[in-house]
């Protein structure tokens, strides 16, 4: 098994489902989700970890007692969104590091994305009025899986989690992608979280930028 560790979930929003047989749809997707999530967890040996380590709202979901798409729009309802996004050095891959840089239209939101080549480390601040940030770590991530990754975030909508085989002990990040929205949501095991909006456009161009030092 790799270090890194993604699971891709494919459930849609039934904000906007009103036949019986679609809301039917989303509830055989989730238990469908929730079994291989579950696989997952019983190959890594944390099924016996969750209750007594997992925070409690991956144990709520674990469990399939909430939506986790739901329960993290309401936490976090007023997220910045991020609409612009600028890069340094210009073209990606022209140096073993490089500087993503997403902003919000009235410049008060910034998610910075750092990447370093040559150890495989990525560091994403998320900062607010620059005055306070909070920087997350994400490492070794193996080609297989850095792949895979990318396939799962191009898709139209869907859920995946980016996390070590360490998985909530260390940092890691949801992401939730909806053809208009998208939503990265990001966890310390320090007890600090952060979330913000993006544009379509700004995570094709985050994902495009990532490819480029990836491959």
């Amino acid at each position: 098994m790799t270090d890194l560790f993604i699971t891709a979930l494919t459930q849609d929003s039934s904000l906007f489902w009103t036949g019986t047989q679609e809301v039917d749809v989303h509830v055989c997707q989730t238990e469908q989700n929730l079994e291989l999530l579950q696989r997952e967890l019983t190959l890594s040996g944390h099924q016996y970890t969750i209750q007594n380590s997992a925070p409690v709202v991956l144990q709520r979901f674990f469990t399939g007692e909430i939506d986790l798409d739901a329960e993290l729009s309401k936490r976090f309802n007023n997220a910045p969104l991020l609409s612009s996004i600028s890069y340094r050095p210009g073209q990606a891959g022209s140096s073993p590091r490089g500087t993503a840089e997403m902003i919000s239209q009235d410049g008060n939101a910034t998610l910075t994305a750092d990447i370093n080549q040559i150890n495989g480390v990525i560091e994403l601040s998320f900062t607010l009025g620059s005055m306070l940030s909070l920087r997350f770590e994400l490492n070794n991530l193996p080609e297989v899986d850095r792949r895979r990754w990318l396939e799962l975030m191009r898709r139209e909508q869907g859920i995946a989690f980016l996390w070590s085989r360490a998985r909530w002990e260390r940092d890691y990040m949801i992401f939730v992608v909806r053809r208009y929205n998208v939503r990265a949501y990001a966890f310390s095991a320090h007890g600090f979280e952060a979330a913000a909006r993006m544009t379509p456009d700004v995570l094709t161009g985050l994902l495009d930028w990532l490819e480029g030092f990836w491959f």
